[in-house]
């Protein structure tokens, strides 16, 4: 159609180039089915103030050129609708129709803007359609206008819609896409400064209405020091449709900038080619064909919990051959064998000898914190490095917590902010079985008491909302212009806060009274096991670490009172690895040792462990920074 107000082209949709001249039998570029029979909103145009130089006193003439899309068409209809404010007492309208609401963007925003055009096409749940993206960004304080040229991206993309609950129960849809070039090929690209790739998320936050619970949540585990995926608030418009606030996000893949584990190739069918680069998820089965997953053999040690059920994310099941499919598989399942094993607890044999620590422990701490409903359940993933590259499973990254920090209210207590999930039943028995090793436990502890003081104070934690607000700015508002549910039950919200503010205060308060319960209830003390695997008994403290907290670049250990002994150091890591070792012979009342040079180890916090002969032992936490 092409729209025309006293003469002069006001809109124009699937027919050539704005401003050209139509002819009387010209087709349309496409075809277009009707939408508002089948309960879609119809597409719609803004006109700015602009439009008022078109009119003219008394009457006015608004036509609407239609064309069908070929001479041989079955049918053709059009249902224009033309909305306008009245300031006047008049009654000479109708009332709206209740799919309209009115332009909230009006025209320009702070936030990036995303223009997504499909030339009429409804967007699918699969497979993808083609369409353009425009992406508007002006920098900082400036604002963003939909008439604004794409100086961040302007181009070819493939979309779809995305989710499995949520595309089902939100309006307001989440769509995966992959920038292309022209002919259809991947385009990698930076969006918004984040690192070149073709593969993206617009992620639609509905059923958490503080917006922030995903941001949230990547954000401390990326804080932590794992790779999660990076993120970027911005406001999005679909043929001319304002859909709301959406966060931009990586999608999960193997990448150098992202997952970066080793490419596995075809040819890689032996050695230590075969053993990395395999991304699994554990997640739904819906819509999934029976070979795209595998059931472990493994039963897990405790009543009421499944078999774990692994699929291929990338590479693909199609993307992997037999040898490679029957590798992984029988990794898994040694893996689980030496973790219900008897002797699990066993450094060389056992769950250690698979288990990437530092991660598993994390990915504790970020899902025991949040509360996430899905945790240890659905959408989890972690990957097999080559046996060059350590050989271990990693847990990581973290995906999908909308219904984190209270926002569920149909599982048991997981809206409420103590109790932990890990020993719920029917969920993944990893964590359950690794906390009955004090080992895990001793390391777990150490672990928190340096998050506690960082990544998850509380002054930190306030920060990263506040943050996220004063970028949101008043896009917030238009959200929930846009999506009137503020106030009003969606599913499954444990809260209804009648404000924002409401909603925002709910997740701070949660947040602060979640983390003072776990500091109250982890097990574990910060000191490293001996080789038997039994908890060290450390002695009274006779002596002392200085300087502490240090770079450890010059660090003296004093020990007072002892007899004359051989005295063993081993400095360990968070993950338990010995990171330094010595002996020293003691004479005398007092007793100096001065560590070496250990500048070089990350920032973070070590424990020393000081062995003397008779078995006794003393152990000081030391902090790197």
């Amino acid at each position: 159609f092409v729209a025309y107000l006293n003469g002069t082209e006001l809109a124009r949709y699937n027919m050539g180039e704005a401003g050209s001249i139509t002819a009387w039998n010209q087709p349309a570029d496409a075809l277009q089915e009707a939408l508002v029979y089948q309960g879609i909103t119809p597409l719609r145009f803004t006109l700015d103030e602009s439009v008022k130089d078109l009119l003219v006193q008394g009457l006015n003439t608004f036509a609407v050129e239609v064309h069908n899309e070929s001479i041989t068409s079955s049918d053709l209809s059009s249902n224009p609708y033309l909305h306008a404010g009245i300031s006047n007492i008049g009654s000479f309208y109708h009332a709206t129709p209740t799919w309209f609401y009115p332009p909230f963007l009006q025209d320009s925003t702070l936030l990036p803007l995303i223009i997504i055009d499909t030339e009429g096409q409804q967007i699918p749940n699969e497979p993808r359609i083609t369409a353009t993206m425009n992406l508007v960004n002006n920098g900082p304080g400036n604002y963003n206008h939909t008439s604004d040229p794409g100086n961040g991206y302007s181009g070819q993309i493939s979309i779809e819609v995305r989710g499995e609950s949520s595309a089902w129960f939100s309006p307001k849809k989440s769509y995966s896409l992959e920038t292309q070039t022209d002919s259809g090929t991947n385009n990698n690209v930076i969006l918004l400064g984040l690192p070149q790739e073709n593969d993206w998320v617009l992620y639609a936050p509905y059923l958490d209405k503080s917006l922030l619970r995903n941001v949230l949540s990547y954000r401390l585990f990326e804080e932590m020091g794992n790779y999660s995926p990076r993120t970027r608030f911005v406001e999005v418009v679909v043929n001319n449709d304002y859909k709301g606030v959406y966060i931009l996000t990586e999608k999960i893949k193997r990448d150098k900038n992202r997952v970066d584990m080793a490419k596995l190739l075809p040819e890689d069918i032996s050695g230590n080619e075969l053993t990395g680069g395999y991304l699994l998820r554990i997640d739904k089965l819906s819509g999934m064909s029976s070979e795209l997953f595998w059931e472990s053999p493994v039963s897990p040690p405790y009543a009421g919990y499944n078999q774990v059920t692994y699929s291929y994310f990338d590479p693909k099941y199609e993307e992997l051959n037999n040898t490679q499919r029957a590798y992984i598989m029988d990794h898994m399942q040694k893996f689980e064998s030496a973790l219900v094993h008897r002797y699990f607890k066993d450094p060389e044999s056992g769950y250690r000898a698979y288990l990437d620590i530092p991660s598993m422990v994390d990915m504790m701490i970020l899902n025991e914190f949040t509360k996430e409903v899905d945790a240890y359940l659905f959408s989890h993933y972690f990957y097999k490095q080559k046996d060059s590259d350590g050989g271990k499973l990693v847990n990581g990254p973290p995906w999908d917590y909308n219904l984190a920090f209270g926002n569920n209210d149909y599982y048991e207590d997981l809206h409420l902010t103590y109790n932990w999930i890990y020993t719920q039943d029917n969920r993944v028995y990893w964590w359950n079985r690794v906390m009955e090793d004090s080992w895990f436990r001793n390391a777990l502890r150490c672990r928190w008491d340096e998050l506690y003081q960082t990544v998850l104070s509380s002054e930190n934690l306030h920060a990263i909302v506040d943050s996220s607000l004063m970028v949101m700015g008043e896009g917030v508002q238009r959200n929930f212009q846009r999506w009137p549910i503020l106030g009003t039950y969606v599913w499954p919200n444990s809260f209804v806060g009648q404000t924002y503010s409401e909603e925002e205060w709910f997740l701070r308060n949660w947040m602060d009274d979640r983390v003072e319960w776990m500091d109250s209830r982890w097990g574990g003390q910060c000191w490293p096991l001996s080789a038997d695997n039994e908890e060290v008994i450390p002695l009274p403290e006779s002596g002392r670490v200085y300087p502490n907290p240090s770079n450890l670049s010059s660090t003296f250990v004093d020990l007072n009172g002892l007899l004359e002994a051989e005295v063993s150091f081993r400095l360990f890591d968070m993950s338990g690895r010995v990171v330094h070792q010595g002996r020293a012979h003691y004479s005398g009342s007092e007793f100096a040792y001065a560590l070496p040079d250990l500048s070089f180890l990350s920032n973070g916090i070590y424990t020393l462990e000081i062995s003397l002969t008779s078995q006794e032992r003393a152990v000081f936490k030391l902090i790197k920074q």
